[in-house]
Parts: structure tokens; sequence; C-alpha cells
């Protein structure tokens, strides 16, 4: 997941709470367990940002015994509570006294719209859409000793508590700033509070409100012994997420992540430059202590003529055709001008719109084994840094900013030019076909063509970030510690 596309899967996060999650997703993911699969695996990166933003506005009250049922409660034209509260009929043994009496469940799915298949745990969505929208599941467990959920959200543009085969529910649909574009903009919470588990769905946009609350409607949990069998999807434990809560509110925002010195910036390399990576990454693989990479060349150029069209699956080959014209030729991007709601009493809207000249920037990078042993299933990934040098400091570029005479706010980009991360690369390897090299021999370089599409006045605050664990939207102590590669044009 794309720290953009929190915009969408997760629309009332204010920027400086998304700023947050990214970075605590981070932290969480460069452990020694966690560090190589960091860019393999995207749904563990997205199960951390969902199961973030949920402890961002979390609450929880112990009141052992009660009965409890889901509703929505308003706050201001645009906000909302989703929140269980007690019905005070106390049912003695309806309550666990702790998390391990709490069983794991196996879930099932009755009804599942025509065209809509699984595409990885937990997620389905369309074919003509697929890994786009559809559905995503997710199941926290009710281990505090009681059943009491509360969610506080923004931009909510209809609420409605339902009830789903018995259960409570409710249902969401947020404000969509940018009506043509996918987005999960739906949220169905039901409370099954027989088992003691509380069902997030996130829907997409290209899913009648209908057809997701019949999904939730064909969805049981059944209690299983240990071993018996397992859930469709991994439950999360609700006293982790608050834990996890009690932290974040801790956590002061860090202005480094957005700026750095330049004495810190010391490393940077220069197109042509061998580099390897940081001591840390090869303290967890000492075997990567070998491996040199180095940038032996960029281009620039406002068509498309340098990509193996072939080395993008389908979705990546229809979006590209969004921003060419029929010989290939890059169009302008759309730039939409956003005045920001506050969520409660307001919402985000576009107060105008622009076009900015579109470029590829095609970089040869060559990876080299250095050491005396063969290496296997090297992962590689780059980011397409922003940096402005403001002389004793280098700050993330973060695009357009407003005059004083603007009533807007900020300038958000449609289409491919907003991706930080590769968009495109012509090696495959690993057991998904991904951003794997399977073998670097002794001595042997493997050359791997990268892509981006940036607005043109974007060149000259360009930098690479090879660094396979780094950061894709700031800075960060182990990326500085590689060091980026000035391709500033």
């Amino acid at each position: 997941m794309r720290i953009e596309d929190l915009q969408n899967e997760f629309p009332g996060m204010p920027e400086r709470m998304r700023i947050m999650v990214e970075r605590e997703v981070e932290k969480q993911l460069n452990t020694t367990e966690t560090i190589h699969i960091h860019r393999k695996k995207g749904r563990m990166r997205k199960t951390l940002i969902a199961a973030l933003v949920a402890v961002m506005a979390l609450g929880t009250t112990v009141a052992a015994g009660a009965v409890y049922y889901l509703r929505s409660e308003p706050v201001g034209e645009y906000g909302m509570k989703v929140k269980t509260e007690s019905n005070d009929i106390q049912e003695e043994g309806n309550t666990p006294e702790s998390g391990t009496d709490i069983l794991p469940v196996k879930m099932e799915l009755a009804y599942l719209p025509k065209g809509l298949v699984q595409t990885e745990d937990a997620k389905y969505s369309y074919e003509e859409t697929l890994n786009q929208g559809g559905i995503s599941l997710c199941l926290y467990r009710m281990d505090t000793g009681d059943d009491q959920f509360e969610m506080h959200f923004q931009d909510v543009v209809t609420s409605e508590d339902i009830t789903v085969n018995g259960h409570n529910g409710v249902y969401l649909e947020f404000h969509r700033l940018i009506p043509d574009e996918l987005t999960f903009n739906q949220r169905i919470y039901v409370t099954y509070t027989d088992v003691h588990y509380v069902l997030e769905m996130f829907v997409g946009s290209d899913m009648a409100k209908e057809e997701a609350i019949k999904i939730a409607e064909g969805i049981t949990l059944t209690p299983v012994q240990s071993g018996e069998g397992e859930s469709c999807i991994k439950e999360n434990n609700w006293s982790a997420y608050l834990a996890s809560l009690e932290e974040m509110e801790s956590v002061e925002e860090d202005t480094e992540a957005l700026s750095v010195s330049r004495e810190k910036m010391g490393n940077t390399h220069a197109v042509g430059e061998a580099f390897g990576l940081s001591d840390t990454y090869c303290e967890y693989y000492p075997e990567y202590t070998g491996l040199s990479i180095k940038v032996a060349d960029v281009q620039v150029a406002d068509n498309v003529g340098l990509l193996d069209l072939s080395q993008l699956d389908a979705d990546g080959r229809q979006e590209l055709e969004r921003e060419t014209d029929g010989s290939g030729k890059l169009l302008p991007a759309k730039i939409n001008y956003v005045k920001d709601g506050d969520g409660i009493d307001t919402v985000s809207e576009i107060v105008k719109t622009g076009e900015a000249t579109q470029k590829l920037v095609y970089a040869t990078v060559e990876y080299t084994n250095t050491g005396d042993r063969e290496l296997t299933d090297v992962i590689f990934f780059g980011s397409l840094m922003r940096f402005r040098d403001t002389g004793d400091q280098v700050k993330f570029y973060d695009g357009e900013e407003p005059g004083a005479e603007d009533v807007w706010d900020v300038a958000l980009s449609q289409g491919v030019c907003r991706y930080a991360e590769m968009y495109y690369y012509d090696v495959h390897g690993g057991e998904r076909g991904n951003n794997h090299i399977a073998s670097i021999k002794p001595g042997e370089t493997v050359t791997v063509h990268m892509g981006w599409i940036v607005q043109e006045k974007e060149l000259g605050y360009l930098y690479l970030n090879l660094n396979p664990a780094g950061n894709s939207y700031g800075f960060d102590e182990d990326s500085l510690a590689v060091g980026y590669v000035d391709i500033r044009q």
C-alpha cells in the first residue's frame, strides 16, 4: 500500500496522522523478522496500516456482564462515532473474563457477487478491477474482558444502523473527493457478541451498498478449538491495538522525517558511483555485505518508448494507456487544487484544476556480487524521492504550495505521477514473480531498469532511494546511511 492510498482506504484521516501511521508501519516492519519481506508482501504492510489506523481513535471501558449493541452517533455535520452500548441487561457468562476464554473462529462467506474473486487473504475484488476495489475484511478479537468498541470517523456523508443476520451493525459511506476514482469509500461494522468478535469490512466504490450488506449477511463465525481449523483471515487482538494506541498518543511528530541537515546528506551518491547497503541491513543479512549497487545511467523522455510493456501486468498497461496518446507520448497530468475541510462540519473540496507536463524517468541500476558466494533471491527496490535544498537543510518536497492569494490548501496529482515507488521494473523473481533477482554469482552483475512517471517541474528535485528497507515518503536513518543517489536534471 502506498501512503497516498491512505487517502482512499482511510478518507477521514488527517495528514499528520497519515505520516505517523506510515512511520510506525516502517518501524514495525524493520525488525529482524520482517525487514527482508518489507517489499515482498504488501499485505503485511496493509495489515499494519489498517491496525494502526484503527487504534488512532479507539476507546474501551470495562462493563463486564452486559449485553452490547452497535450504533452510530453523529458528531457535527460529517463526523461519526461507531460504538457499542450496553442495554443494561446482565446475562451470566455472556462476557469472558479474559482473552484466553475466547476461542478462535472459522469464518465462512455464504455469498459473493458474480465476478468477485479472492485475490489474497481476506480480500476479494472484481475481475475487471482486479486488486483495486471489492472488499477487504478484518476481525477484532475482543480480548479485554468486555465487548465495548468505539471508533471515530470524519467525512461521513451517509450512515445507517443495520441488522446483519441477527447481529447489530453500522454502514458508513465517506465523501469522495474525486468521484471518478476507485476508492474504498464505504465501511461496514458488525458485532458478534456471542463469540466476542467485531467484523470490519472495507468496501470499494465499485460495489453497491446492497451487495456489500448482502455479503455481510452471509458471513458466519464458528468457534473452533485451537488447531481444529483456521478462519479465512487472521484475527487481531483488541488489547494489542489498545496498547498501540497508548504508544501512538505518546509519539511526537518526528520533523526529521521531512527535513534533515545538509550534513546528514553527506553520503549522497552520484550517477556512476557504486555503494553498498547499510551495516544495519547487512547485520541482519550478512550475505548482502558483498552486494554493490550502482546507478549506471538515467534517461528522461516525454514518451514511454523505453519501456518493455510486457513487463507490466494488465492493470499497469491499462493505467499507462490512460497516461499516453496513441503514439506513446505522455499526456499532461491532471492536478486538483483542494481546500481542506475539517471532516466534522466541512469536507474537502476541489476549488480548481490544472495540468502539468509529464516525463518518464528511466534508470539503469547495476547489482554486482563482490563476494565469494552466490547470492539468491535478492530483493531490490527503488523509490523516487523529491528533495529541496534550502541551504542548511534538505527538505522533503511535497509538491506545489499555495500563495498568499490562493484559496486552496493542497495540490493533488492524479494518475501515475503521484507514486514514489517504482512503477516499472524489468527483472522478476521470487515466489510471487516480483522485485527479486533470482541469483547473482560471484563477480556477476545483474542489470535492472526502473521507471517512474513524474511532473516535468519536479526534475530538479529528484533523488533515488535504492535501500530495500527504506521509507519512500520521507527521510529515515537507514536510507541516509546507505545514501541517496542524486539524479537531478
